[in-house]
């Protein structure tokens, strides 16, 4: 399972990078409503969503219930000023973090895929759900930012179930 999810994983940088790569930073920087993130603070999201889910499935291959790690998505977008920073240096930060992530995920031990972690859903999820979750959550904001639709058209993300994965 965690294999196919790294693959899965390595498919989505690899194509996404080219593309990320082809938007001008001028373009990723456009934030026509101050509500709405730019191109350049989703894919810096991505960044902050890697470096908190590197920390949970690396703990949670440790303790069968490492308790609360959440994070506030907007204070750390805004602490980190993903918009004065170059495109370049945002995309070549995640196809590297995530990488890594590939790695990590390949070789999680399958006797701590049911270890929890309280990430601010229903129910604690278990560590096979987060390695799921991640990857649907980065395939998301991606859509997102190759998108043409106006910024308040931006599909919304979905919370799914950890207990019943939907």
């Amino acid at each position: 399972m965690t294999e196919a999810l790294a693959q899965q994983l390595r498919k989505t940088i690899q194509s996404a990078v080219p593309r990320l790569l082809s938007i001008s930073d001028s373009h990723a920087c456009e934030k026509p409503y101050p509500d709405k993130w730019s191109i350049k603070e989703i894919l810096g999201h991505l960044v902050d969503s890697a470096a908190n889910n590197h920390q949970r499935i690396v703990r949670m291959q440790e303790a069968e219930n490492i308790g609360v790690l959440r994070y506030s998505q907007q204070h750390w977008v805004n602490s980190q000023n993903y918009q004065a920073e170059p495109w370049q240096n945002i995309v070549e930060f995640w196809r590297w973090y995530n990488n890594h992530l590939a790695h990590v995920i390949e070789r999680i031990d399958p006797g701590s895929l049911a270890h929890l972690c309280d990430v601010g859903y229903s129910e604690p999820a278990t560590l096979a759900f987060i390695v799921e979750d991640y990857l649907r959550h980065v395939e998301h904001h991606l859509k997102q930012i190759f998108s043409d639709s106006d910024p308040r058209e931006r599909e919304k993300w979905i919370r799914r179930d950890p207990v019943k994965n939907q």
